[in-house]
């Protein structure tokens, strides 16, 4: 069936008291009709919802049959008829034929609508999981895994709620041109994975790492301390030692603190870590000194 009926519940409630009160409770003359006529017009309505095709027929049928138990009896209330041998054999018979025909189709649209949930259960689930998976890749950089820019600006947001205060670290690949032109877009892309593989095993705890471009990575150090920074940094120097001279590159970093009065403009914070991280790589190539600082 390809749809379901929308009977609130309280009215289906409603419905089948009333067929069973029209058979249970002991009843006689007017009332018996009285209780007779709502029940035909409570499967009218029933045949007013949307069941779908299959089940209207059975509707149809219950109508025809509940309809004709209802008419014998009403014709069964004429002095002149009421003891006519057809009537008496009919009206009880057709009357039972029907109520067990509305429930059998209130047992299907029982089915319905539970096979219906469970279905609609699955898609919300899928939807939740789509939506997470969408919104995770919308914060991700597929190569690396790490975080992207859009999250850095939104840990930003964040961090200007909460007056947080530490360093950020810009960090350049230089010579990462050559590295694509001389050995290939594969061997950029295993040493940008690299890259994110060293910076997450060497980064102080709490910290968080962001590629924001194609050779640019951005750490955010949760603590102002520039001496525990530097130590990171001679840490990161080491351990890159290798990889660097393999692929004859070098590392440029460049810092600017973050703190409460300027977290509402992370493009200046990352336009004077960038600045310095350009001061650190003009240094390194005049006097071969390691860092530079822009506070």
């Amino acid at each position: 069936m390809n749809s379901l009926s929308q009977l609130p519940k309280r009215l289906a409630i409603v419905v089948t008291a009333g067929i069973c009160l029209s058979l249970l409770v002991p009843s006689g003359g007017a009332l018996d009709v009285i209780l007779s006529i709502f029940s035909l017009v409570l499967i009218i309505i029933l045949l007013r919802e949307d069941f779908g095709n299959e089940m209207r027929g059975w509707l149809f049928l219950a109508l025809g049959t509940y309809g004709l138990g209802v008419l014998a009896d009403l014709l069964d209330e004429i002095p002149e008829l009421r003891k006519h041998w057809l009537l008496d054999s009919t009206d009880d018979i057709f009357m039972h034929i029907g109520v067990f025909l509305i429930c059998f189709c209130f047992n299907k649209m029982l089915r319905q609508r539970f096979n219906l949930i469970g279905k609609l259960n699955i898609q919300i689930a899928k939807a939740r999981t789509l939506e997470a998976q969408l919104s995770r890749l919308a914060l991700q950089d597929d190569l690396t895994g790490l975080n992207n820019r859009r999250a850095l600006f939104r840990r930003f947001d964040n961090m200007a709620i909460h007056l947080e205060r530490g360093i950020l670290a810009y960090i350049d690949l230089d010579n990462f041109k050559q590295v694509n032109d001389r050995l290939g877009h594969n061997h950029g892309d295993q040493l940008l994975i690299n890259i994110a593989s060293y910076l997450l095993k060497t980064v102080p705890t709490g910290s968080q790492i962001y590629r924001i471009g194609g050779d640019e990575f951005v750490v955010l150090l949760p603590d102002e301390d520039q001496k525990k920074c530097y130590q990171w940094i001679d840490t990161l120097y080491e351990v890159t030692a290798e990889t660097r001279e393999h692929y004859n590159i070098d590392i440029s970093i460049g810092l600017a603190p973050y703190y409460p009065g300027n977290l509402s403009e992370p493009d200046a914070i990352l336009a004077k870590a960038d600045q310095a991280m350009y001061k650190n790589k003009l240094n390194k190539e005049r006097t071969n000194q390691s860092l530079s600082v822009v506070s």
